[in-house]
């Protein structure tokens, strides 16, 4: 028996290439046929495909999930008859930090069928590696982001790396006005914007002063706050002069491309190169999302085919946190 009994229709290893109705087909095909070597019933192996993905129906499920499925039956059909109960499991705890850190459940948790790369930070992650799916609000038109690695699926806002704070300008900025950090990543920038003493000097910072932003940050810092907003403009003073940042071993090449592409694209937004017309997208997330679409340079942020919509879990007056409904 050829894999699934569709590996002349299907070459192993091309899930990538594949998207909508052609890839769902490919799965259902891929299902049967391990229904039938495992010689378990097709409709219960589909609820053992919803557990795996947290869905109450296959309709549901989205390119990202049906390629991470279709993976794993793959797997399945190579291990044999035992193997496919236990691949065909989502991880049901999930430790996560307390606190102004803290982010909403992931949808679904599991260890990565074969290698690939996270959703939000482009990093690569391994076979085995736990990666997952983050909530995605139905009321917002952002593009859900993809299978995410496990820093960014529950450590991006207690442990942040300095791209993952170039991340929420730039999602943030995507989605409105303005950006909300929490205390943990403002001591990121903090140290960032400070490291140099030279930046002070630098023309961006001499053009739109920081120095209040500096007291905000440590402000931040030492209240833990889970909140606290930069405007969109101070955003842009903060890019420019992190750009004249000389190189640091606090910097990484990840940092630098990332922030590059955050520049680019902040600049897209302001100047239109594109010439779209106000008339037909509007000044917000419509026109900001086919700036990048028409974009002449694509970057990591643009290929990533975000953005997305990035939230924590709320807190209340009492400090108390709430999971988002």
């Amino acid at each position: 028996m050829t894999l699934f009994g569709v590996e002349e229709v299907l070459p192993r290893g091309n899930e990538s290439e594949l998207s909508g109705p052609e890839l769902r087909e490919q799965a259902a095909k891929a299902a049967d046929a391990l229904s039938a070597t495992v010689g378990e019933d097709p409709q219960a192996l589909r609820r053992r495909l919803l557990k795996l993905v947290n869905l109450p129906r296959l309709s549901d499920t989205d390119n990202h999930d049906l390629r991470e499925v279709l993976r794993e039956l793959r797997v399945c059909e190579q291990e044999g008859k035992g193997a496919y109960r236990a691949r065909l499991r989502r991880v049901t705890r999930v430790d996560r930090p307390a606190g102004i850190g803290r982010l909403p459940r992931p949808r679904s948790v599991k260890p990565a069928s074969a290698a690939g790369a996270c959703g939000l930070c482009s990093d690569g992650y391994n076979v085995g590696d736990l990666i997952g799916r983050t909530p995605s609000p139905e009321e917002l038109p952002y593009i859900p982001m993809g299978w995410l690695c496990w820093h960014c699926l529950v450590q991006r806002r207690q442990q942040p790396r300095r791209r993952d704070v170039l991340l929420r300008f730039f999602h943030a900025l995507f989605a409105g006005d303005g950006v909300g950090l929490n205390g943990i990543e403002c001591g990121v920038l903090l140290e960032w914007l400070t490291e140099d003493p030279a930046l002070a000097n630098s023309k961006p910072w001499t053009a739109d002063p920081l120095e209040n932003t500096l007291v905000r940050l440590r402000t931040s810092v030492a209240d833990a706050k889970p909140t606290t907003w930069i405007s969109t403009q101070t955003v842009h003073t903060i890019a420019a002069v992190l750009q004249e940042a000389p190189a640091s071993p606090s910097t990484t090449a990840q940092d630098i491309g990332m922030l590059a592409a955050l520049v680019q694209h902040l600049a897209e937004w302001e100047t239109n190169p594109a010439d779209l017309q106000p008339s037909r997208y509007g000044t917000g997330w419509r026109f900001r999302q086919q700036t990048i679409a028409l974009t002449e340079h694509p970057t990591v942020l643009s290929q990533l085919g975000g953005p997305f919509f990035l939230f924590q879990c709320k807190t209340t007056q009492t400090g108390q946190l709430v999971e988002p409904s």
